[in-house]
C-alpha cells in the first residue's frame, strides 16, 4: 500500500507538470464518458429499469387483431372484450380502460380541461396500485351513469388542490356534474399516460355488449404466477377457437395479440436507443484512441526516464503499474467531469428534447448511472493505457541511454500511432455516414405531402359537458354558433371543427361496402367534421361536395371518403352516390385527398369523414381548426373570449398551430438525427485532433531529416507535399476501413430511415470526401510549420 501511495503521488505530480497534455486528455475523456453516461441514463430509465409495479414481469397488454396474422395492435370493441374476458384461465385478472376522455373541472379561480380515462376496478387490481389517499373503484361502482365517483392523479391533486390531505370525500364539478373524490393515485401510476382523472368504466349496458362497430377499449392483464407468455397465448387462442362458431363471416380471422407490458411501454424507441448507445460507444472508443495516442507520444518523450528506472532495477511490472495508474487517474478525473457533464445533458433531455419518450420523466443520473460511469472510467483507463504502458515498460537501454538516443526513431511505435489514427478516422466515418443517412431521411420526411396545408392554421380543443349538451343537436348548435362567431373575427379566413386532427391520431370504424369484396373485420380511419373543414385544413376536394349545414341527424346519413378508400373499393367507377355501411347506411357525397392521420412516414389508409351533426352523442369533445391571415397564435385570446361568451365554464385546451403539430410528429426522428450529428461532430473533432497530433509529432521527430532536405535544395512545396502525403495515406486507409465497417453497421439503422437505403452511395461518397478534407486541414498546420524549418538550426540541434 505504501508503494501504491507513492505511485499515486508521483502520478499526480507527473500530470500536473504537463498541464497542456493533461487538459487535452481530460477534456477528451470527459466528452467521451459524459455523452455515454447521458445516453445510458436514458437507456436505463426507459429500457432497463423495471416498471414501477409489483412483479412487472407478469404484466401484459392485450390487443385485438383483425388481420389474422396475430401481429396487429388494435383496440377492442366492447363486444369483443366481453366475448373472452371471463373465460381466461392463465390470467389472474384483466383490467379494461379507454383513452381520450376529457372533462371540464370547474370551481375555483379558473376552469380547467383535464384528461381522463374510464377504467374497471380490474385495472387497479392488475397493476396492484396503492393509492396515496383513499381507495380505488369497487365492483358496485361500475354501473353506467350510476356512481359519480372519481380518482385524481397525484399531479392534479398537488397542482389544483394544493395537496389537500382532506381531498377524499370532497365533491368536485366535472362537466357541471358533482363527483365525489374517492382517492389519489401515485405519480408512478401511468396507465394510460398523462391522465388526470379516472372514472368508473362498465360493460353491463346491453348496447355495449352488442357493439362491434367501434374500437376504443384497451386491456392489460396479469399472468398467474409461473405462467409463461406462450401458455397465455395458447389460452387466448383456445378461447378464440371455441368462440369462432358464433362469429360472423367478417370475424372469422379475429384473434388476440399479447405483448409484455415492458415491451409495450418501450415500443419502437428501444431500437433507436440501442443504436444511439452504440453510437456513443464509438465516440468513447475514439476518445480512448485519442488519449492512447497522446500517451504514446508522452511515453516516447519519457523513454530516457523509463530507461533509467529499468537500469536502476525497476521491473517491467512496476513500470506497467505506474503507467496504468497514471491512466487510471486520468480516467477517473475525466469520468468525474463526464458525470457532471451528463447531469447537465440529462436535464436538457428531460426538459426539452425527450418529452415524447416513454418514462422520460424518470431520466436522471442516479446511483446505477454513476456505477456505470465508474465502470466505464476504469475500462477506458485499461483500453487507452495498456498499449503505452507495454511500450514504455520495455525500453531499448542501449539506444535510449546513449547521447542523442532520446531522438532516435522507433518504427514500431510510429506504426502503432498511425494505426490508432486510422481507427479514429474509420470510426468517425461510421458515425458520419449514420448521421448523413438520418439527415437525408429527415429531409425527405419533411418533404412528404401530409395531405393538408399546415400554414396559418390554429387549433384548440373544447369539451362540452354532457349534462348541459346531452344531444347531438344541442352540441351541434353550440359548435355552429361558436364557428359563426369565430369566422366573424378579423383575420379569420375560415373555421371548422373536428373530432380527430391529422397526425394526432384517429379512431377506427368498422364498415362494409355492399355488393363488393370486403375483407374480414375491415376498419377505416374515422373523423367527424363540420362543413368547411376541408377548406380550412387545405385538404383538396377531388369529387362531389363538402358537407353542408343541412347534413344533420334528421337528414339522410352521408359520408365523404378519401382517395385511398375510393381506389380500394371503387377503382374503375364513380363512387358518388354509392352506399356503404358505417354504423348505418350512408351515401357517398364526396371524395377528398389522402391525409396522414398518424404519421408522415405511414401510408394513408382508407378514411371516412362523417358530418359532425350526425355523430354519436358519445363524443362530446372536438377541436376547432381556424385558418388565419397572419400569425395564428395572435388570435388565441380573441377566440377564447368568443367561446367564454357562449359558456364561461368551458376551458380551452391544447392551443397549437398545425405547424407545431407537424413538428411534434417529427420530434423523435429529429432528436435521433441531432444526437447522431452531435456524436459525429465530436468524433470528427477528436479524429482531427488525433491526426494533427500524430503529424505534428512526426514533424518534430523529422526535424533533422527536413533540415537536410531543405539544405540540399528541397522547395517549400516539396516539404509540404511530403508531410501532407502522410496525412493523405492515413486518411485514405481510414476511409477505406470505415466504408467497410459502415456498410455492415448502417444496416442496423434501417428502421430509422425513410426512403433512404442504408447503403446510399451519395451519402457514403460525400462523407468520405468531407472527412478526407478535414484530415488534410488537420495536417496542413504542422505541414506548414515543416516548410519553415531552418537548416542551420535543425543541423545544430543534431
Amino acid at each position: 500500500m505504501e508503494s501504491i501511495t507513492k505511485d499515486i503521488r508521483f502520478a499526480l505530480r507527473s500530470l500536473t507538470k504537463r498541464p497542456a497534455f493533461t487538459a487535452i486528455a481530460l477534456v477528451t475523456l470527459a466528452l467521451g464518458i459524459g455523452v455515454n453516461t447521458a445516453i445510458f441514463s436514458v437507456v436505463n430509465a426507459v429500457m432497463l429499469r423495471p416498471l414501477p409495479y409489483e412483479n412487472p414481469g407478469q404484466l401484459v397488454r392485450l390487443w385485438s387483431d383483425r388481420s389474422g396474422q396475430r401481429t396487429d395492435q388494435m383496440e377492442f370493441s366492447p363486444a369483443e372484450i366481453t366475448d373472452f374476458r371471463d373465460q381466461l384461465t392463465t390470467f389472474e385478472d384483466v383490467g379494461l380502460f379507454d383513452i381520450g376522455l376529457s372533462a371540464n373541472l370547474t370551481g375555483g379561480t379558473q376552469p380547467e380541461r383535464v384528461n381522463g380515462s374510464e377504467a374497471t376496478p380490474g385495472l387497479f387490481n392488475v397493476l396492484r396500485v396503492k393509492p396515496l389517499l383513499g381507495r380505488t373503484f369497487s365492483p358496485d361502482e361500475t354501473e353506467v351513469k350510476q356512481s359519480k365517483v372519481v380518482l385524481f392523479s397525484e399531479s392534479l391533486w398537488r397542482r389544483r388542490f394544493g395537496s389537500d390531505p382532506n381531498i377524499v370525500g370532497r365533491t368536485v364539478q366535472l362537466d357541471s356534474e358533482s363527483y365525489t373524490v374517492i382517492g389519489v393515485l401515485p405519480e408512478s401510476f401511468k396507465v394510460p399516460e398523462k391522465t388526470d382523472i379516472w372514472l368508473p368504466f362498465s360493460f353491463t349496458a346491453e348496447d355495449w355488449k352488442n357493439d362491434r362497430q367501434h374500437y376504443y377499449v384497451l386491456a392489460v392483464g396479469r399472468l398467474k404466477q409461473g405462467v409463461t407468455l406462450a401458455q397465455a397465448k395458447a389460452d387466448l387462442e383456445g378461447i378464440v377457437k371455441r368462440l369462432s362458431p358464433t362469429f360472423s363471416a367478417a370475424r372469422k380471422k379475429w384473434g388476440i395479440t399479447v405483448i409484455p407490458m415492458h415491451e409495450q411501454v418501450v415500443g419502437k424507441i428501444g431500437v433507436t436507443l440501442w443504436i444511439l448507445f452504440g453510437a456513443v460507444g464509438l465516440v468513447l472508443l475514439i476518445a480512448c484512441v485519442n488519449v492512447a495516442n497522446l500517451l504514446l507520444t508522452r511515453t516516447a518523450d519519457r523513454q530516457k526516464e523509463l530507461a533509467i528506472r529499468v537500469a536502476l532495477g525497476a521491473g517491467r511490472r512496476r513500470i506497467i503499474r505506474q503507467l496504468l495508474l497514471e491512466s487510471l487517474l486520468l480516467a477517473l478525473i475525466g469520468g468525474g467531469a463526464g458525470a457532471l457533464l451528463a447531469v447537465w445533458i440529462t436535464k436538457l433531455f428531460s426538459t426539452s428534447l425527450l418529452e415524447s419518450l416513454p418514462r422520460g420523466e424518470e431520466i436522471k443520473v442516479d446511483l446505477t448511472v454513476l456505477l456505470f460511469t465508474l465502470g466505464v472510467s476504469v475500462l477506458t483507463a485499461f483500453i487507452f493505457g495498456l498499449a503505452p504502458a507495454l511500450q514504455g515498460s520495455n525500453p531499448n537501454l542501449n539506444e535510449t541511454l546513449k547521447e542523442g538516443g532520446r531522438r532516435s526513431s522507433a518504427g514500431a511505435r510510429r506504426r502503432l500511432r498511425d494505426a490508432l489514427v486510422v481507427s479514429e478516422i474509420a470510426l468517425s466515418l461510421v458515425l458520419l455516414v449514420g448521421a448523413g443517412l438520418l439527415v437525408k431521411s429527415f429531409l425527405r420526411l419533411q418533404s412528404v405531402n401530409a395531405g393538408f396545408d399546415a400554414r396559418h392554421v390554429l387549433t384548440m380543443e373544447v369539451t362540452l359537458p354532457r349534462i348541459q349538451y346531452p344531444k347531438t343537436a344541442e352540441q351541434n348548435a353550440f359548435v355552429q354558433e361558436a364557428l359563426r362567431r369565430i369566422e366573424g373575427l378579423p383575420g379569420v379566413k375560415s373555421a371548422a371543427a373536428t373530432i380527430n386532427l391529422p397526425l394526432v391520431g384517429t379512431w377506427g370504424m368498422g364498415y362494409a361496402v355492399p355488393n363488393r369484396p370486403n375483407e374480414p373485420n375491415q376498419v377505416a380511419d374515422n373523423a367527424n367534421v363540420t362543413p368547411r373543414y376541408f377548406k380550412t385544413m387545405g385538404i383538396p376536394l377531388l369529387q362531389g361536395r363538402d358537407f353542408s349545414d343541412h347534413d344533420t341527424g334528421d337528414t339522410t346519413p352521408v359520408v365523404i371518403i378519401n382517395e385511398a378508400f375510393a381506389r380500394k373499393h371503387f377503382p374503375n367507377e364513380n363512387p358518388l352516390g354509392q352506399i356503404i355501411n358505417a354504423g348505418s347506411k350512408r351515401e357517398i357525397v364526396g371524395v377528398v385527398g389522402n391525409v396522414k392521420p398518424r404519421g408522415l412516414d405511414l401510408v394513408s389508409k382508407p378514411q371516412l369523414y362523417l358530418p359532425y351533426a350526425q355523430k354519436p352523442t358519445i363524443a362530446s369533445f372536438f377541436t376547432f381548426t381556424i385558418r388565419t391571415e397572419s400569425a395564428p397564435l395572435s388570435l388565441t385570446a380573441a377566440v377564447q373570449q368568443e367561446i367564454a361568451a357562449l359558456d364561461k365554464n368551458l376551458p380551452v385546451a391544447n392551443v397549437r398551430t398545425m405547424d407545431q403539430i407537424v413538428s411534434t410528429s417529427l420530434e423523435q426522428r429529429r432528436l435521433t438525427m441531432r444526437l447522431f450529428m452531435g456524436f459525429a461532430a465530436i468524433a470528427v473533432l477528436l479524429a482531427a485532433i488525433g491526426v494533427y497530433g500524430v503529424v505534428s509529432y512526426s514533424v518534430t521527430q523529422r526535424t533533422h531529416e527536413l533540415g537536410i532536405r531543405v539544405a540540399l535544395g528541397a522547395r517549400c512545396s516539396d516539404v509540404l507535399s511530403l508531410i501532407l502525403k502522410q496525412g493523405i495515406v492515413l486518411a485514405c486507409i481510414g476511409v477505406a476501413v470505415g466504408i467497410g465497417a459502415a456498410l455492415a453497421l448502417t444496416r442496423l439503422m434501417r428502421s430509422l430511415l425513410f426512403q433512404v437505403a442504408a447503403t446510399d452511395i451519395a451519402t457514403f461518397v460525400s462523407v468520405a470526401v468531407g472527412l478526407i478534407a478535414v484530415v488534410l486541414l488537420a495536417c496542413y498546420v504542422p505541414a506548414r510549420r515543416a516548410t519553415k524549418v531552418d537548416p542551420l538550426e535543425a543541423l545544430r540541434y543534431e
